[in-house]
């Protein structure tokens, strides 16, 4: 955020170049997304459907790692809803910033990801807040609705997605995501225990719990990281 002169704070306005990486990322995140659906079996009609509703790539690859880890498809849903509790997490942060109104909140609620809700808790007033929100959200669904149709389009193309390096996008995609949150001490003992959690239940549960179990490493640092000052 710039300084106007007198003291007052201008708003953050995503620039051309940033609304050209938004597209080219979710770009680049949906035709993976469609390749690695349709490798494993999907349709492609059932695949474009899937992601055109459900347009969370992190929780789509959640499910299919579980899925092809041999956990059954409850364990595999369970899993894609706890990547996509964050959502959650990010419309109530983001309901403080937006003008009033329910309609307009609740719209821009289902809409809530990590860029166009990091975009928007940055501007100084309401009325910018919302103009960059869907701004950013434009550009993200611009990118992800183009990707997802030449995923499609490539479908068995491409050819084995593991011999591509494509398996790997998920946990890229999830480690930029939580990267940030790593750096707090709380964020950081949430990260490892959950992550020792999932490490030691793995041997002995249904492939698909360590992932959800996890979530319990969340209330251990709630309850072991005290706030500066305390």
């Amino acid at each position: 955020m710039t300084t106007a002169e007198g003291g007052t704070t201008s708003p953050t306005r995503l620039s051309l170049a940033d609304f050209a990486t938004m597209s080219i990322t979710f770009f680049s995140l949906g035709v993976t997304l469609q390749v690695v659906l349709i490798d494993t079996g999907t349709s492609p009609l059932r695949a474009f459907v899937a992601s055109s509703v459900i347009f969370s790539a992190t929780s789509q690859f959640a499910y299919l790692a579980v899925r092809d880890a041999g956990g059954g498809d409850w364990a595999a849903i369970l899993a894609g809803l706890v990547v996509a509790t964050r959502f959650g997490i990010l419309a109530v942060s983001l309901s403080r910033k937006l003008p009033e109104g329910a309609m307009r909140r609740a719209l821009a609620a289902v809409n809530a990801f990590d860029p166009n809700v990091a975009v928007a808790v940055q501007q100084p007033t309401a009325e910018t807040a919302e103009r960059e929100f869907w701004r950013t959200t434009a550009g993200m669904m611009l990118g992800w609705f183009i990707g997802i149709a030449v995923g499609t389009w490539l479908g068995d193309v491409l050819g084995d997605t593991q011999r591509l390096g494509l398996d790997a996008v998920f946990p890229a995609a999830l480690l930029a995501i939580i990267g940030n949150l790593l750096r707090s001490p709380d964020g950081r003992t949430a990260g490892l225990a959950g992550g020792l959690l999932c490490l030691v239940l793995l041997p002995f549960v249904p492939a698909g719990l360590p992932i959800i179990l996890s979530l319990f490493g969340v209330l251990i640092a709630v309850v072991t990281v005290k706030e500066p000052g305390r």
